[in-house]
């Protein structure tokens, strides 16, 4: 076993330690600084003991150098901070300083120790890297925004002509049928473009701050969601979807904004659960709010499920048969939200369910 350090070697290792030292007493003074602290400062040990030191400290972070010193050395518990100290030659350079607690022979508290490192090209590099981060946020934000102006004007200008051509059309003479199922056929991809050309739109004033413009009035939640399963019915005869309505399903909601929320999540179901599995939605509630749960089998992977929410995200996951954008779930929670509702999800055991939670009269309406 190894001789404990003597005295006199610990004396020498302190004083000629590459790590600047300090020691402060009951009343919180300093009246200890090694040599490698008075060679960093270009000070003498007078110059720096009680608070002296601190003249060193950088006006903007002085405050909160000293605020957290005293609150840990009151609480007597060690810390750990960085701050700006002014070196010899007047460069202030950044120092992780951590201080802890210390006792006597007798146990008894005595005061702090504290130990003090250069860390100012790792901050520098650390800050660097922040601003060509907040940088490439700034380019990826700006190519956002070009891209839903394109999507909002030199989109949908060619495909509304696209939907009116299609109309037209079928006011044509079609013996054979044939006509009427090319724009049947047009008239649904333009369609889906349009819906994709809503999403965006929809991500970008959500990201924005804007939040998802709403026009509330009486709207009935139960010929809401017969209407969604009616649309599945014609686009999925193969799956069986379920309605259970425990609920009055009266309020005062955007009809538009809410039946695309359930919507999307009853398509997710969908698109995601188990081949051939049912999908189920359920209405309940009381005089104050209403809910819908959307029911289907087959789990949301761990990985995802803290994400689920995130724009590109949600339907990016192994199985996906989707074709979307990954943009349905975020624009529903968004919908919630302007609803001053909410949206929230449980996946385990094999099964999933989104909960889609309406106050019966949102703030908007109310100030209506």
């Amino acid at each position: 076993m190894a001789d404990a350090l003597t005295s006199t070697e610990y004396r020498l290792l302190v004083e000629h330690s590459p790590v600047m030292i300090w020691r402060s007493g009951l009343d919180a003074n300093c009246n200890y600084f090694n040599e490698r602290w008075l060679l960093f400062t270009g000070r003498t040990l007078e110059q720096e003991m009680g608070v002296g030191w601190s003249e060193g400290v950088h006006p903007d972070d002085f405050d909160r150098c000293l605020a957290c010193y005293l609150d840990h050395f009151q609480r007597r518990e060690p810390f750990e901070l960085e701050y700006r100290l002014r070196r010899h030659d007047g460069v202030y350079r950044w120092i992780l300083d951590r201080g802890v607690p210390f006792t006597d022979d007798a146990g008894t508290f005595a005061g702090f120790i504290g130990s003090c490192v250069d860390v100012h090209e790792r901050r520098q590099a650390e800050e660097v890297q922040l601003k060509r981060n907040q940088e490439q946020l700034t380019l990826a934000r700006d190519f956002e925004k070009w891209i839903v102006a394109i999507v909002s004007h030199d989109i949908r200008n060619p495909l509304n002509t696209i939907q009116l051509a299609a109309a037209g059309l079928q006011d044509f003479a079609d013996p054979t049928g044939a006509v009427k199922k090319k724009t049947e056929a047009i008239t649904r991809g333009a369609n889906r473009i349009q819906h994709i050309v809503r999403d965006l739109l929809d991500m970008s004033r959500e990201r924005e701050g804007e939040g998802i413009p709403i026009e509330p009035e009486p709207t009935d939640l139960r010929g809401v969601c017969q209407q969604i399963i009616d649309e599945l019915g014609a686009i999925a005869p193969d799956r069986k979807i379920a309605f259970d309505c425990e609920a009055d399903g009266w309020g005062t909601w955007d009809e538009n904004r809410i039946l695309q929320a359930v919507s999307n999540l009853t398509f997710n179901a969908v698109q995601h659960s188990t081949p051939g599995s049912p999908v189920r939605l359920r209405l309940l509630g009381d005089e104050q709010r209403v809910i819908v749960e959307v029911h289907n089998e087959g789990a949301i992977p761990g990985e995802l499920l803290p994400h689920i929410f995130e724009p590109f995200r949600s339907g990016r996951y192994p199985g996906n048969r989707s074709d979307g954008l990954g943009l349905g779930l975020f624009i529903a929670k968004a919908v919630a939200r302007a609803h001053d509702g909410a949206l929230d999800v449980e996946s385990s055991a094999g099964r999933t369910m989104f909960r889609l939670i309406l106050p019966r009269r949102t703030s908007t309406a109310i100030a209506r």
